[in-house]
């Protein structure tokens, strides 16, 4: 019962309370690129932008985003076909009664990461926009590959 509030504390065994509900709250919220699973497609399109992450037939490069972006959704899509949407729990039935009463501190870290994934919306910063702003955009790489190729086949030390 509580396993991700657990996780997150790293208090494994033993009560848990405020304090270690506290600190997994803290990690979501501070450490976490933030999915949930019934935003699913959503949450890996926006995780893999963050990283950097390029579709197998992609390109990686600026000029190529727009047709990456499309293999990426593509992709995703394909991946969760076989796995259901959105499902709703009925929050009047025992079963969920019995569920939430066993897990309320996941329940209240589940309601807080769906607030952070509203929040990232606005503030996570995807990887090649992170490396434009840093002065380390597609260019700058192209130029880098380069001279480093220029510098092996001459035999020298970049």
């Amino acid at each position: 019962n509580n396993f991700l509030t657990r996780l997150l504390s790293d208090v494994h065994s033993g009560d848990i309370g405020f304090k270690e509900l506290g600190i997994a709250k803290q990690v979501i919220r501070q450490v976490t690129v933030t999915g949930t699973r019934d935003l699913m497609a959503e949450s890996l399109f926006r995780i893999g932008k963050y990283f950097g992450w390029v579709p197998v037939s992609g390109t990686g490069t600026k000029d190529g985003e727009e047709k990456d972006d499309i293999i990426a959704k593509s992709c995703i899509d394909n991946q969760l076909q076989a796995f259901p949407g959105e499902r709703y729990a009925d929050h009047n039935s025992r079963e969920w009664q019995v569920f939430y009463n066993a897990n309320k501190m996941d329940c209240q870290l589940y309601e807080l990461a769906r607030s952070t994934w509203r929040a990232q919306i606005q503030t996570i910063i995807p990887l090649t926009l992170q490396k434009k702003r840093a002065g380390e955009d597609d260019e700058d790489e192209e130029d880098g590959d380069e001279e480093l190729q220029a510098a092996a086949e001459g035999g020298r030390k970049v």
